[in-house]
């Protein structure tokens, strides 16, 4: 009995405390569960789910908005058979709105992401390597713990192309390229320490 009385007390406190300022810097670290949406590149295999690690590192403007840049490393993504890889990594920049209530323990967001993606892949054992720009976005919803402790839970989405020369040239002697319009989905979570 004791213990659901403190649980009841610290659960009352929290919930009664003065509504916390959201402003300066803040680190996140995490990771989740990512899908990758190939266009048929990789083959007609089925591509096998990998997970990914994110950094992040930002400044809130106000409790409303926020800017960061991030860095999300994902790990191989390899079809059934494990003939075919690629490792992806991101770099971007992006703006945060963010919407808290709850006296300002619960926050969620909205981010608008552009940056680039860098990958090397291995496909029928001719490696390859390039790059190129990106755009995506992310919804979640931040549970504020301390005043300067966030635990973040979210979907993070990336929108890119992959262009690669055929080696080959059209009837005008152009080099033909393929062109595979691609996404990676991600289920994550992360802690945020704001400073």
């Amino acid at each position: 009995m004791k213990t659901v009385g403190m649980l009841l007390l610290m659960v009352a406190t929290f919930a009664w405390a003065e509504p916390m300022d959201r402003t300066g810097p803040y680190v996140a670290l995490g990771g989740g569960y990512a899908l990758f949406y190939d266009a048929g590149r990789m083959g007609p295999e089925v591509v096998e789910p990998s997970y990914n690690v994110n950094l992040i590192g930002g400044v809130f403007i106000n409790k409303y908005l926020s800017v960061e840049l991030g860095y999300d490393y994902y790990n191989t993504f390899t079809t059934a058979s494990q003939v075919n890889t690629t490792s992806i990594y991101f770099l971007d920049a992006a703006t945060k709105a963010h919407y808290s209530f709850w006296r300002e323990r619960i926050d969620l967001y909205a981010a608008f992401r552009a940056g680039g993606v860098f990958w090397k892949e291995n496909l029928d054992s001719v490696t390859q390597q390039d790059n190129s720009g990106s755009v995506g976005g992310d919804l979640g919803v931040g549970f504020r713990a301390l005043e300067w402790l966030t635990f973040n839970v979210g979907y993070k989405r990336y929108f890119f192309t992959l262009e690669h020369d055929t080696e080959t040239k059209d009837e005008l002697d152009n080099i033909v390229y393929e062109r595979y319009n691609m996404e990676i989905g991600s289920a994550y979570a992360n802690i945020e320490v704001l400073f």
